[in-house]
């Protein structure tokens, strides 16, 4: 091995040992996952630091009491419990200015953090532009003013979206400037001004080829993060369609609704027949636990003066079609139906908007309608579906930008996760992401959602009679509907 290989090994080996980590977002989704795998794989970390919040009437300590009695920890408590005593946390709201944090927890992070991972953010695809420049961009640039003052900070890691770059086709490993250009000081400088009603009527004069504000205010956050490369040893990673776990914490864990991993859920349910989408394109989704191992990977390339950038996603290396993607979910939600589900899990990709509405109204809607009437005349203690028909389709249109375009992310990181792995250096961790089964990994997907999201017990043989019986009404309306089509007809 040449010295430049022995080099990297002892820096990537050391830049845990001892190490004081901050997360910044750690009760989501990926920042959960992350802290879960922090905890299991590297035992010599000495401290987690989260940042948490009151919320809904809960205070802080319920809060984070509740927390550590996640599902995600199971494993954990069952095997190293004391390893949960490493999780410390401060009050307060990344929203907030200084976060919410007093002085002396202020005092303590500025003092003993070694590694910062920034994964706090806004995913909703239509909130309004005030705040998700307040949690993407003014966020991340109050955090990386806090970080001038951590004598200790060895690597700053920032959890950015490979679709922050909409009006390029390809997207290598480099930050871009924004489109249209916007000059991130005063943008934030406006976000502080402008008053909120006029702020977000601006919003589509402002950010060009993005069709969301949350792609546009992390294209902004990008350029906040770059102009701190000579001030902060700083890093980034950009997954694409965050999904379930691979592998680990356990296969098919999934804790949340968010982008497509709620459309699976719903397809599976039968509350989905029609998507607007391309169904020849690439979806790029990409399980938590490779985030979180391209996270863990990176954190050692944070060098002061450059910026590493790594491309977290599927598309180059192993990629599936929409049409390929959506076929599994079919087949594996037929095979672990869950109890929830209302029709037979069939749908078909529209790219026609009009064909599309269309169907939406016809096979959505309708039965929705005639689902509620039942329950309203038999007075039936039963959630309206209506009302999930309606969020479920503004969430489809939502999505609809990424499933009628393509984007080719290329990814040469991945050589460099290789290379960390098959040297010894990390070898709880994998990138293994050409050899994924697709159709494993959907039957884990599937089988997640029913376990984490729908709280079923799961067996091989659950709910195979109803599925049975749903299929059987399903060919049922069909024949009336062309039997009704064909009297209308002649």
């Amino acid at each position: 091995m040449d010295k430049a290989g022995v080099e990297i090994v002892e820096h990537q080996t050391d830049i845990y040992q001892d190490a004081v980590v901050f997360i910044t977002g750690a009760t989501g989704f990926v920042g959960k996952t992350l802290l879960e795998k922090l905890l299991w794989s590297f035992p010599q970390i000495k401290r987690i630091y989260m940042l948490i919040r009151s919320k809904g009437g809960v205070t802080v300590e319920e809060r984070f009491r509740g927390f550590l009695l996640n599902p995600i920890f199971e494993r954990l408590r069952a095997q190293h419990p004391e390893r949960l005593k490493k999780i410390f946390h401060f009050s307060g709201n990344i929203e907030d200015d200084n976060f919410g944090l007093n002085e002396s927890d202020r005092a303590v992070l500025c003092a003993e953090v070694n590694i910062i991972f920034h994964s706090a953010a806004t995913v909703r695809f239509n909130e309004c532009l005030k705040v998700s420049a307040r949690v993407n961009s003014q966020a991340t640039y109050n955090l990386l003013e806090l970080c001038k003052e951590m004598a200790q900070l060895r690597s700053f890691l920032y959890v950015s979206t490979a679709y922050c770059n909409p009006g390029r086709k390809y997207v290598d490993e480099q930050v871009y400037p924004t489109m249209p250009p916007v000059d991130w000081r005063q943008f934030l400088a406006a976000t502080q001004k402008i008053p909120d009603d006029y702020l977000n009527r601006l919003a589509d004069y402002i950010k060009g080829p993005h069709v969301n504000t949350y792609t546009f205010t992390k294209s902004i956050a990008e350029q906040i993060v770059n102009a701190y490369r000579h001030v902060i040893p700083i890093v980034i990673v950009r997954p694409s369609i965050v999904t379930a776990a691979y592998r680990e914490p356990y296969p098919g864990w999934i804790d949340n609704i968010q982008a497509i991993s709620g459309i699976m859920m719903e397809i599976g349910k039968g509350g989905i027949s029609s998507i607007l989408g391309d169904k020849d394109l690439i979806c790029d989704i990409i399980p938590v636990d490779f985030v979180v191992n391209a996270m863990i990977m990176m954190v050692g390339k944070a060098k002061l003066g450059s910026l590493s950038i790594c491309n977290a996603t599927s598309g180059v290396t192993n990629p599936i079609t929409w049409q390929h993607l959506g076929e599994l979910t079919m087949k594996w939600s037929r095979i672990f139906p869950t109890r929830r589900m209302i029709m037979f899990p069939n749908f078909k990709y529209r790219r026609s908007a009009l064909k599309h509405e269309l169907a939406v109204w016809l096979l959505h809607f309708v039965p929705a309608l005639l689902m509620d009437l039942q329950t309203l005349l038999l007075a039936q203690k039963r959630r309206l579906v209506t009302p999930i028909a309606k969020k479920f389709r503004q969430a489809c249109l939502a999505g609809s930008f990424f499933s009628l375009n393509e984007w080719i992310f290329k990814n040469r990181s991945r050589f460099y996760f290789k290379k960390m792995i098959d040297n010894g250096t990390y070898p709880t961790l994998y990138w293994n992401l050409e050899e994924l089964d697709y159709d494993d990994y959907v039957r884990r997907h599937m089988i997640g959602i029913n376990k984490y999201l729908h709280r079923e017990n799961f067996t091989v043989d659950s709910n195979k009679f109803m599925v049975t019986r749903i299929y059987w009404f399903w060919i049922f309306l069909h024949l009336c509907f062309y039997m009704m089509l064909v009297y209308i007809m002649f």
